[in-house]
């Protein structure tokens, strides 16, 4: 059976759209939107972008009514197991509300939302950054208030595992891999039998150094830099997470930029990407510790994964522990729609948001 699906991925600025028959991709664009409108609370942009979501469709010879299911990037909610989930009300009000947080990829959820009361489709997210499958003993910490968070690139995560046990002829629930998403920001995931049992909170900054991103720092010395600089905490989550990196050690947050200084010889750029690939197979090597040894696979993904200098430097230091495989960049869209292609077709059984 063919289904139509609709694919939304929100920025602050921007709606990423696509359509897919199945699971081959129809036709694609990424809108603009003017800075008046998507200065409004998340709400209040709900019917425009709506608009234009429509518009698109229809400029694309498709009735809006001939979708038959939305699939929305996932946005800031409260923890929840990987899997692609209904958009319910209790979804959408914690979106609106902004419960677990404020950020423009909850539009996806609630523009979908819309569609399916306007237009009748089916709703859904898949993979949310706020996946949480940690066991207890990852998530315990040595202070009795703090607790390790798992926040991180789930969409592209599952997908290329996913994409590794279908090119393997495997299922992603019987395979044990190490995922390294390379971007802006890094975190790297333990899979076993489908679930992220470790990973770091890439957006608080844990981690490998990245290029706007501190990675995990010395707490001492942190903590007398914080009270020696009398800093917020909303100055140091900036630190850590925009200002940390590439653009504190090398003043850019161009990769290519650093890789070609590092190719004509500067020694800082070098040292840089040495000390990063040291830090990504520590993290690496941490999670086979996790894993029991048990890795079939580890997987680089991401837009670093197309840097085959850095590649280079990596393979040394975990290639004892399994084969590598490079799925350089992300597809977003195409994992929003599998997500949705697998419950619509009954391949997967669509979780609740409770």
């Amino acid at each position: 059976m063919q289904y139509h699906i609709l694919v939304l991925n929100l920025g602050s600025t921007s709606t990423k759209l696509a359509i897919y028959k199945n699971l081959e991709k129809v036709c694609d664009e990424t809108l603009r939107h003017h800075k008046e409108e998507t200065m409004k609370p998340l709400p209040e942009q709900i019917d425009f972008r709506l608009q234009a979501v429509s518009d698109f469709i229809e400029s694309q010879n498709f009735e809006p009514s001939s979708i038959d299911i939305v699939s929305a990037r996932g946005g800031v909610l409260k923890p929840i197991k990987g899997g692609t989930y209904n958009i319910n009300a209790k979804m959408v009000s914690d979106l609106k509300e902004s419960k677990y947080g404020s950020h423009a990829s909850s539009l996806s959820a609630l523009i979908a939302d819309k569609y399916r009361k306007t237009y009748g489709a089916q709703a859904v997210i898949t993979d949310p950054v706020v996946v949480d499958e940690l066991i207890d003993e990852v998530r315990l910490t040595g202070l009795k208030d703090i607790e390790r968070k798992s926040v991180f690139h789930a969409l592209n995560q599952k997908a290329v595992a996913r994409k590794y046990a279908n090119d393997t002829g495997e299922n992603y629930e019987d395979i044990n891999v190490i995922v390294c998403h390379m971007g802006g920001g890094i975190t790297v995931g333990a899979h076993r039998n489908g679930r992220v049992i470790d990973v770091n909170d890439g957006l608080s900054g844990e981690g490998p150094l990245s290029p706007s991103r501190t990675g995990s720092l010395p707490n001492a010395q942190l903590a007398k830099y914080i009270i020696d600089n009398r800093m917020s905490y909303e100055e140091v989550f900036e630190m850590l997470t925009q200002q940390g990196g590439f653009i504190s050690l090398a003043d850019t947050q161009n990769a290519l930029e650093l890789e070609q200084r590092a190719a004509d010889g500067d020694r800082d750029a070098i040292l840089i990407f040495e000390a990063l690939a040291v830090q990504i197979s520590k993290e690496t090597a941490s999670r086979a510790a996790v894993l029991k040894g048990r890795v079939d696979r580890i997987i680089f993904t991401g837009g670093l994964a197309y840097s085959d200098y850095l590649i280079d430097l990596i393979k040394p230091y975990v290639s004892f522990i399994s084969e590598l495989t490079v799925y350089p960049g992300e597809e977003e869209m195409q994992a929003l729609a599998e997500g949705a292609f697998r419950v619509i077709s009954g391949a997967e059984r669509m979780k609740t948001y409770e």
